[in-house]
C-alpha cells in the first residue's frame, strides 16, 4: 500500500517552542500550537503560535506559557488557552487571533468550549477560590472573563445548544447557559462521563463510567422536576474509562463513544453499547491523543494499530476506519503529541517535539490495477462492479471489489479508448492498428472490427446491444455486440464516410442515434438504424476536444472557447457557452441537469442546462490545469488536475467535499453507470476505484 494514497503533508513547520498541543480554527485558516501541561520546567520550551493554516507561516508567537487546553471562538477571530504562565500560576487567557493582543487573563484552568455566538467560555476544571480541588462546570463571560456562574463536580467539557441557550454538564444538568439557572440537576458527578445535545437540541447524551449506562435525557424536565429519561442503554465497558476528564466523549456524529479505557482504547456503539473494536493502549491516557473525521468514518490515534508495531516509539499517527477497526495508514515520522481535524474534516494536524504538520486527508481507494504503464483510457460498469484500463499496448479488466484481473490482453498497437458495456459483458478497445476489439469478459472470446485507419474513439449503447467506433479512416460505424460469422472482420450494421477523421463518438438511448466529432470541426447526429445523417452539422470554429451525452442531451467542446448543448432528438442548438480560452473538457450529470467545462486555465465552470437560459452557478478555481471531469454519485462533480489530489465538488455549493489523493497527477477518470464507482488513471501506472455512495 502505498501511503500516498491517503495523505499528503502540505505544511510543515519547525516552532520556536516545544508543540504539544494543537487547534484547528474554525474556518481552517488559523491553526493554534503550544507548549503542553507536562512541561512544567523548562522556560526555554513555553511558548504559543498561531500559524497559517495554508502557508505554514507564523502569525505571531508568545514565549511565557505551557497549556492544558486551547480552542477558537466559533468565528476564528479569539482564542481561548487554558495555561500555565511563567511563574506557574494557572491562567485562562484570551487573546485575539489576529495579531496575538491578550484581551483578558483570570486565575484558573481547565478543558475549554466557546457557545456558538461566542459570547460564553465553558470551562470543566479549576477557578481560584471556587470549586475546590475537583473539576467543576464554570461558564466565563466572554468578553471580559467574568465568573458568571458554576455547576457541581464533573468530568466532561460543557456542550451548547445551537442557539447558545442552554448548556448541559457532565454533573449531569441541563442550565441556562448564561446564567445558570437550572433546568435539571442530577447532582455532582466525579466520576469520567460525556454529555452532548442531540442535533436537534431536545435532548442530551449523556455516558456515565459510574454507572455504565448510554442515557437520552430530555430537555425539559419531569414533573417531579428530575431529567426524563427517554431511553437508556447498558455499556458495561464504560465502568473501565481512565479517571480522566475526556476518558470518554462522543464522536462528531454522535453515533459512538471513545472510551480511554485503563487497559485499551474502546469504540463503543451509543445505540446498543456493544463494543465496536478495541485498540491497545501503548502509553497513558494523559498522553493519547485522538481525532475523528467530521463524518466519523476515520479516527486519528497517536498510537500504533495493528498491522503497525505494538513496539513502535515514535509511533506517529495511525488512522483507522472506524466501520471496520483496520488501520487505514500510518505515519511513524513524527513522536506525536496531539491531533486536530480540521472543521471540514479534509485536514489534519498533528504535532511534537517541535514539529507542526498537516495531513491532507483523502477517500481511501477500495482497489487498483498496477497498468505497468501510464494509463491512456479508462471505464467502469458499476452495475457489474468492473473496470477496464488500457496503457500503451495492453488492456487491463478487474474487479471494483478486489482488484482481481479478469482479463489481461496485448494488443498490436496502442490503445487510445476503451468502453464497457453498462451490463459489464463487453468490452471494447480501440486500437492505433486499425480496428476495435470486442471481448466477452465471461466466455473471454474477441471479435475484431477492421477499420483501415487508427480507431480513435469507442462506445456502448445503454443497452448494451451497440458499439459505436470513430476512426481516422474517416468513417463512423456501428456494430451489434453479439459475434458474426467472421470474428476476424466483424460486419457492420452500417458505415458512414466523413470528410475527414472521426475523433469522437457516443450513443443514444437504446442506440436510437449517434453522434460523432470530425476534425473539419462539425458535430452531427446519426441514425441509429441507418447511418444516415439525422441533424446537423453542428459547427466550432476550433477543433473539438470533447463530446458527451446524457439521455438525449449532447455537449461538446472546442477551442474555439465554446461548449454547445444539443437536443440530440430534435436536432435543435440549445445553448452555445462561450469560455476564455479553450475547453478541452465537459461531463454531463446524469439527469443532464447541470454541465461542467473545463479547458487550460486553472478554472472549472459548473453551469445549470435544464432551463430556458443556461446559468452559470460556480467559477471554481481548482488546484492546476483540469486533465479530467467526470459527474459521480448523488450529482457530486469530480475533477483531475495536474496536480496530484482530485477534488469531490458539490456543485450546489461549489465546495470540496472529498479528495482523492494520488502520488501524481491524474489524466483520466470514469463514472459508473449509477455513478456510485469513480476510476482514476494516474500517473504512477495504477489504476484506483473509489466507492462514492455509502455502504
Amino acid at each position: 500500500m502505498n501511503e500516498s494514497e491517503y495523505f499528503h503533508i502540505p505544511v510543515h513547520v519547525d516552532l520556536p517552542h516545544a508543540a504539544e498541543r494543537v487547534a484547528f480554527s474554525p474556518d481552517g485558516r488559523r491553526l493554534a500550537v503550544g507548549a503542553g501541561w507536562r512541561l512544567f520546567g523548562g522556560d526555554e520550551r513555553r511558548g504559543l503560535s498561531v500559524v497559517d493554516a495554508e502557508s505554514g507561516e507564523i502569525v505571531w508567537t508568545t514565549a511565557d506559557l505551557n497549556f492544558l487546553d486551547l480552542t477558537f471562538t466559533p468565528d476564528s477571530q479569539r482564542l481561548a488557552v487554558s495555561a500555565l504562565s511563567h511563574n506557574s500560576e494557572l491562567r485562562i487567557v484570551l487573546f485575539q487571533v489576529s495579531d496575538g493582543k491578550k484581551l483578558w487573563e483570570v486565575p484558573g484552568a481547565g478543558f475549554l468550549a466557546f457557545s456558538p455566538d461566542a459570547t460564553l467560555l465553558g470551562v470543566d476544571g479549576v477557578i481560584e477560590g471556587v470549586g475546590g480541588e475537583l473539576p467543576h462546570s464554570f461558564v466565563l463571560d466572554a468578553d471580559n472573563g467574568a465568573l458568571l456562574h458554576k455547576q457541581g463536580s464533573s468530568m466532561s467539557i460543557p456542550g451548547f445548544t445551537a442557539d447558545s441557550r442552554l448548556m448541559c454538564t457532565g454533573c449531569p444538568s441541563v442550565v441556562e447557559a448564561s446564567t445558570g439557572t437550572p433546568r435539571w440537576t442530577a447532582g455532582s458527578h466525579e466520576n469520567p462521563s460525556a454529555a452532548v445535545f442531540t442535533d436537534d437540541d431536545d435532548a442530551v447524551l449523556f455516558a456515565s463510567a459510574r454507572d455504565s449506562h448510554i442515557l437520552v435525557l430530555q430537555v425539559e424536565p419531569g414533573l417531579d422536576g428530575a431529567p426524563g429519561i427517554r431511553s437508556a442503554v447498558d455499556a458495561p465497558e464504560l465502568f473501565n474509562a481512565d479517571q480522566w476528564i475526556g476518558g470518554i466523549s462522543f464522536s462528531p456524529g454522535r453515533g459512538m463513544i471513545l472510551q480511554l479505557g485503563r487497559q485499551d482504547l474502546t469504540l463503543i456503539s451509543v445505540t446498543d453499547g456493544s463494543v465496536l473494536h478495541r485498540f491497545p493502549k501503548t502509553k497513558p491516557a494523559i498522553d493519547i491523543a485522538a481525532a475523528f473525521r467530521a463524518d466519523d468514518k476515520q479516527l486519528a490515534l497517536n498510537i500504533p494499530v495493528p498491522p503497525a508495531a505494538h513496539d513502535m516509539s515514535g509511533a506517529g499517527i495511525s488512522v483507522i476506519d472506524t466501520r471496520t477497526g483496520a488501520a487505514l495508514w500510518s505515519d511513524p515520522g513524527l513522536e506525536c503529541t496531539d491531533l486536530a481535524p480540521s472543521a471540514d474534516g479534509a485536514r489534519l494536524a498533528a504535532v511534537g517535539e517541535t514539529s507542526l504538520l498537516v495531513y491532507e486527508l483523502g477517500l481511501p481507494a477500495r482497489s487498483r490495477c498496477d497498468c505497468q504503464g501510464a494509463v491512456s483510457a479508462l471505464a467502469t460498469s458499476a452495475e457489474a462492479g468492473i473496470v477496464a484500463a488500457a496503457a500503451a499496448s495492453n488492456l487491463f479488466v478487474f474487479r471494483v471489489a478486489t482488484g482481481e484481473i479478469m482479463l489481461d490482453r496485448g494488443h498490436p498497437g496502442p490503445i487510445g479508448d476503451v468502453a464497457i458495456s453498462p451490463d459489464g459483458h463487453s468490452v471494447v478497445t480501440a486500437c492505433s492498428v486499425g480496428g476495435c476489439r470486442h471481448y466477452d469478459t465471461l466466455t473471454r472470446k474477441r471479435w475484431i472490427g477492421k477499420h483501415d485507419a487508427p480507431v480513435n474513439a469507442v462506445a456502448f449503447s445503454d443497452d448494451s446491444k451497440r458499439v459505436a467506433t470513430g476512426s481516422s479512416d474517416k468513417t463512423a460505424r456501428l456494430y451489434d455486440r453479439t459475434p458474426g460469422a467472421n470474428t476476424e472482420d466483424q460486419t457492420p450494421l452500417w458505415s458512414h464516410q466523413h470528410p475527414q477523421s472521426v475523433s469522437h463518438v457516443v450513443l443514444g438511448p437504446a442506440a436510437a442515434w449517434v453522434a460523432t466529432a470530425c476534425l473539419d470541426r462539425k458535430v452531427r447526429i446519426l441514425s441509429g438504424s441507418t447511418g444516415d445523417e439525422l441533424h446537423g452539422p453542428f459547427e466550432h470554429d476550433g477543433k473539438i476536444r470533447a463530446i458527451a451525452v446524457a439521455g438525449t442531451t449532447l455537449v461538446t467542446a472546442s477551442d474555439d472557447g465554446s461548449a454547445l448543448v444539443i437536443d440530440a432528438v430534435s436536432g435543435q442548438r440549445r445553448f452555445r457557452l462561450e469560455h476564455p480560452g479553450k475547453v478541452t473538457t465537459a461531463a454531463v450529470s446524469p439527469d443532464a441537469a447541470l454541465l461542467a467545462t473545463a479547458g487550460t486555465g486553472n478554472d472549472c465552470h459548473i453551469w445549470r442546462i435544464d432551463g430556458a437560459e443556461p446559468v452559470l452557478l460556480h467559477l471554481l478555481t481548482t488546484r492546476a490545469i483540469v486533465n479530467d471531469l467526470v459527474f459521480g454519485a448523488d450529482g457530486h462533480l469530480v475533477i483531475a488536475t495536474e496536480h496530484p489530489i482530485v477534488a469531490v465538488v458539490d456543485p450546489d455549493t461549489g465546495r470540496e467535499i472529498e479528495r482523492l489523493i494520488h502520488p501524481k497527477a491524474v489524466s483520466r477518470l470514469a463514472s459508473g453507470v449509477d455513478g456510485s464507482v469513480i476510476a482514476t488513471g494516474c500517473a504512477d501506472n495504477l489504476a484506483r476505484v473509489y466507492e462514492m455512495r455509502e455502504e
